[in-house]
């Protein structure tokens, strides 16, 4: 058995080398990549604590490949194939299901992107499941500590419900109240983006999230040099119903990231969502770092309230600390400690504590 694996990989190998010299003679640059995103986490809610082995949620395992070529001068087009595979996403688990993401022994594969693109001097257009056009425009971050403690701080713990003094669920977890509502994330959609202006660019897009849920976005973006670097991105979108008469869900916000030259680095994000269609009132997040970094080595501490999250007149609270070395590009050790907190009316939630020590290897 090991020797005819041995023969499939290596028949499989040469398919591929075969494979990538065609496309070589073709003027099509192809590139394979991946990562892996594992570690350990810690969590204890009040009541009970446990070791947790875990993806990583701030970057998740994943793979993909990507082609592009210039196919007529002042036209380049290209492709993109991108999976993730999460065993036990550090957003999911919980005391009471702690191994997600496997189904009878195996990982379950999602999609990311499948996309095609048309370029050249008058901008890009994207067409196909990816980033919308408002994508991640709350979570820039130039601290260098993304993996440990970014801009979305539910990354880590998120599954972890909330208990009161007495043991009891309170009905929320973490995600439910430290979601930072960034826009639509990725789904089937037709995206165009400027060319650069003086370090401003824009993006405009429309797809289909949902059987009901048809989006628009739009957000702009700067990208410039102050004593440093200096990135900043607002970004607004639109969620149908799928009802005439029902108000469509709406979300605007930004973050802006400053790094000094001297290494000291200070980060804001803030977002509001609009859900009155579901009877709500407004969900809002502020968040805000501030780092250092000094040769491989970078330090931050955070701090986040949400309002209104899980439930009316919840407030949300949290605190976090985080390292990362980076000595080369492609390999990063982390580490990470956070204390989330929900104030509720009528209920005492128990502070929830999260840590955790992991890696990230790409290639």
């Amino acid at each position: 058995m090991k020797h005819r694996k041995t023969q499939l990989a290596a028949a499989v190998g040469a398919a591929l080398l075969l494979g990538a010299g065609a496309v070589q003679a073709q003027n099509l640059q192809v590139q394979l990549y991946g990562q892996v995103s594992r570690a350990l986490m810690w969590a204890d809610d009040g009541h009970q604590s446990k070791v947790f082995h875990v993806d990583a949620q701030p970057s998740s395992t994943r793979f993909g490949i990507q082609g592009t070529s210039q196919v007529v001068p002042g036209l380049r087009v290209g492709a993109r194939i991108e999976s993730e595979m999460k065993s036990n996403p550090s957003d999911t688990v919980s005391f009471a299901d702690p191994s997600t993401g496997a189904v009878a022994g195996t990982v379950a594969f999602a999609e990311r992107w499948l996309d095609a693109f048309f370029e050249g001097s008058w901008g890009r257009i994207n067409l196909g499941q990816g980033s919308g056009a408002a994508d991640d425009a709350s979570t820039i971050d130039l601290s260098g500590t993304g993996m440990a403690n970014g801009t979305c701080v539910c990354d880590w713990g998120g599954g972890i419900a909330y208990r009161d003094s007495a043991g009891g669920l309170v009905g929320t977890t973490v995600l439910g109240v430290h979601n930072n509502n960034d826009f639509e994330s990725r789904y089937d959609r037709v995206m165009y983006t400027t060319p650069v202006f003086g370090g401003f660019r824009a993006q405009v897009g429309t797809g289909q999230k949902s059987d009901a849920g048809e989006v628009n976005e739009a957000s702009v973006w700067f990208s410039g040099k102050l004593a440093g670097d200096l990135q900043a991105a607002i970004g607004w979108s639109e969620e149908k119903t799928g009802s005439p008469t029902t108000p469509h869900n709406e979300t605007i916000g930004g973050s802006i990231s400053w790094l000094h030259t001297s290494g000291f680095n200070v980060t804001f994000a803030m977002t509001e969502a609009d859900v009155s269609a579901v009877g709500r009132n407004s969900q809002k997040f502020w968040w805000t770092k501030v780092g250092y970094k000094f040769g491989t080595h970078a330090i931050a501490v955070d701090y986040n309230e949400t309002e209104d999250m899980a439930a009316n007149g919840d407030e949300g609270k949290t605190y976090g600390i985080g390292y990362v070395w980076n000595p080369v590009r492609w390999f990063e050790l982390f580490a990470t400690y956070r204390i989330y907190q929900l104030d509720r009316p009528g209920v005492s939630a128990e502070d929830i504590m999260i840590g955790a020590l992991g890696t990230r290897i790409r290639f």
